[in-house]
């Protein structure tokens, strides 16, 4: 198993395949969705532990630079999946501090 992606060209194209035990499917589908406005983004299962995504450059699409915008879409999947590591590794102390800011308030009004 590669644990760089994988890229794969064809006339309408370009197809990354990626190792989920390295990025998560979630951080995947963030990234896709941020990529919306660029290219139409299709994730599907490839194997037991990657996801085939394809970036498909027809239509309104296709005078888009395809290498800068899978460039970029690499850049911005390491920073979701490292956000949802923070989010995870963060989660007790975050959930402490909100506890215990909401613990010295009142949340209704007193009559």
């Amino acid at each position: 198993m590669h644990s760089n992606p994988v890229f794969d060209t064809d006339c309408e194209g370009v197809t990354l395949k990626l190792d989920t035990s390295i990025f998560s499917l979630e951080a995947i589908k963030k990234t896709a969705y941020k990529f919306a406005g660029q290219t139409s983004v299709t994730i599907t299962p490839a194997s037991a532990s990657s996801v085939s995504v394809f970036f498909d450059f027809s239509g309104r699409y296709e005078k888009n630079d395809r290498r800068q915008i899978v460039a970029d879409f690499c850049n911005e999947l390491l920073d979701q999946d490292l956000r949802e590591i923070i989010k995870k590794d963060t989660g007790p102390l975050r959930n402490l501090i909100i506890a215990h800011a909401f613990s010295r308030t009142s949340l209704a009004k007193e009559s």
